[in-house]
C-alpha cells in the first residue's frame, strides 16, 4: 500500500515548495516526542511559529477549499430548511389562503394565525415550537432581522426598505415607532454579542470565524440585509472585505474582531437609519 505524500508535495512547484521542503526538514520529530496540549497553550511557545509556517503555506488551497465547502454545506442547509417551512404550509381556517407557519396573520384576510412558529438562527421556522402571546411582538422583530415581512412571514425580495410585501402588501416598516422598535431590538443584544466576539476572538483560527459569523447574523444582518454594500458606502464594502480577511487570519483575528464588531455594528447602523429617515423625507414630500 502506497504511503501519503508528504506535505510539501502538496505545494505547487518552485519557491514555494523549497519553501516548504526546507519547513518540513527542520520539523522536530513528532512521532517520537509529540508536542503536548501545553505547548498550544502558551503562545511563546515555538509551536506557534511552526503553525503560522504551515498555515501560510497550506492557506492558497486547504483554507480555500474548506471555504468553498462550506459555503456549499451551508448554501444546501438554507435550501433544505425552505423547503421543508414551504411544505409544511397551513390553510387560513377564514379564507384558505395558504399560510406561512411563522407567519402572525393571513395575508388574505388578516385572520390570526391560531399557532405561529418560531425562527431558528438561519431565519427558517422551527415547526416543533410554538410562540406564546408575550412573545408576539418580539417575533415581528425577529421576522424583520431576516429580511421577512412582519405580518404574514414571507420572504422580502429587495434589499431595500422601500417595498411591500409581495403577498400581503405590508410596507417592511410602519412609520418612526416601528422603526424605534426594531432598533431598540437589535441593541439589546450588543453587550452579550461583544462579549462573545472577545471570548471567541481567543480560539486560534476557528475563532474567529465563528466570532464574525456570531455578530454578522446578530448586529449586521438585522441592518446589512435592507442595503446594498457596493451601492451604499465605500467604507461598508471595505468593513465587508476586511470581516472576511480577518476572519481567516489567526492572530489579526484576535485582536480585529472586536474592534472590526463595533465598528460594523455603528457603520451599518447609521446608514439604516440615514436610509429610513430619507425614505420618510420622500414620502412626506410626496403627500
Amino acid at each position: 500500500m502506497q504511503g501519503s505524500l508528504p506535505i510539501q508535495d502538496w505545494l505547487p512547484a518552485g519557491p514555494i515548495r523549497e519553501m516548504g521542503t526546507q519547513y518540513v526538514s527542520r520539523l522536530p520529530d513528532v512521532a517520537g516526542s509529540p508536542p503536548g496540549p501545553e505547548a498550544l497553550l502558551d503562545q511563546s511557545s515555538p509551536a506557534w511559529s511552526d503553525y503560522l509556517v504551515a498555515y501560510a503555506l497550506l492557506y492558497p488551497g486547504a483554507v480555500l477549499m474548506l471555504a468553498l465547502l462550506g459555503s456549499l454545506g451551508m448554501w444546501g442547509l438554507f435550501r433544505w430548511y425552505r423547503k421543508r417551512e414551504y411544505a409544511h404550509r397551513i390553510a387560513c381556517r377564514g379564507c384558505g389562503t395558504v399560510m406561512l407557519p411563522c407567519g402572525l396573520y393571513c395575508a388574505g384576510c388578516g385572520r390570526p394565525n391560531p399557532s405561529p412558529r418560531a425562527l431558528n438562527w438561519l431565519g427558517y421556522a422551527r415547526l416543533g415550537r410554538i410562540i406564546p402571546p408575550a412573545g408576539r411582538e418580539s417575533h415581528t422583530q425577529i421576522l424583520r432581522s431576516f429580511r421577512r415581512c412582519f405580518y404574514c412571514g414571507e420572504f422580502l425580495r429587495e434589499p431595500t426598505l422601500d417595498q411591500q410585501c409581495p403577498a400581503c402588501g405590508h410596507a417592511v416598516l410602519k412609520g418612526a415607532a416601528s422603526v424605534t422598535e426594531y432598533d431598540s431590538h437589535i441593541a439589546r443584544r450588543r453587550k452579550w454579542t461583544y462579549a462573545a466576539v472577545v471570548v471567541l476572538g481567543i480560539i486560534p483560527v476557528l475563532g474567529p470565524l465563528l466570532a464574525s459569523s456570531l455578530y454578522k447574523r446578530t448586529l449586521v444582518n438585522p441592518y446589512a440585509l435592507y442595503m446594498t454594500a457596493a451601492r451604499e458606502s465605500f467604507m461598508v464594502a471595505i468593513l465587508l472585505l476586511c470581516r472576511h480577511v480577518f476572519r481567516l487570519l489567526p492572530f489579526i483575528g484576535m485582536i480585529g474582531m472586536p474592534v472590526l464588531c463595533l465598528a460594523e455594528y455603528h457603520l451599518y447602523r447609521s446608514m439604516f437609519l440615514w436610509k429610513v429617515k430619507a425614505l420618510h423625507a420622500g414620502t412626506g414630500r410626496g403627500h
